[in-house]
């Protein structure tokens, strides 16, 4: 596995701030992110939630959710069959996963610890957890896109879902991060 020297000065970085928090790193703030569409944002992410945890919490959910319960309570629009549809291969989706594109990236990254990884070529930093807030500076710019009816139906139930407030922070040289607060510039 080759490191370009970027990567290395992260790692290293980020292996010197989570040594210092002496419960382990459970929360990253991640202050002035900017996404592809402009929005600028503060997030707070709690990284020792567990993916799988929170999958097997929403698959017991769809199982037990009542559509028209759903659709009262958080004014779903999508049609009654179509959210039952989506329901249904939303559960397929979360017990059979695609493992071939989760193998795929395994040894492209250098996992510092659960939920933080930098990528060995660019030397980016990956934050992946569950979001706990987010207070947005500045609004972005997003596309209408214009999705197939079942794929809306599946976008609405997953606002309801926990595994919906996992997100994905790519970080570059240059940006800073607390880390359970230590503060940690890139």
């Amino acid at each position: 596995m080759n490191i370009s020297p970027v990567a290395l000065q992260v790692i290293a970085n980020v292996k010197k701030a989570v040594e210092k928090s002496i419960t382990g790193v459970s929360f990253v703030s991640v202050k002035n992110y900017t996404n592809q569409q402009g929005e600028t944002s503060n997030n707070l992410i709690n990284i020792g939630i567990k993916y799988e945890n929170a999958k097997k919490k929403d698959v017991a959910f769809l199982n037990e959710l009542n559509i028209d319960q759903a659709i009262k309570e958080h004014g779903l629009k999508s049609d009654k069959s179509l959210l039952d549809e989506a329901r249904k291969e939303l559960m397929v989706a979360f017990i059979k996963p695609d493992k071939a594109r989760s193998e795929g990236q395994k040894d492209a990254y250098t996992v510092i610890c659960e939920g933080v990884k930098v990528h060995n070529e660019t030397g980016k930093l990956y934050i992946y957890g569950y979001r706990e807030s987010k207070t947005v500076l500045k609004e972005g710019t997003y596309k209408t896109v214009n999705s197939a009816p079942l794929t809306i139906a599946k976008n609405e139930l997953k606002k309801l879902l926990r595994t919906g407030k996992f997100v994905n922070f790519a970080l570059e040289v240059g940006n800073t991060l607390k880390l359970n607060g230590e503060t940690l510039e890139l």
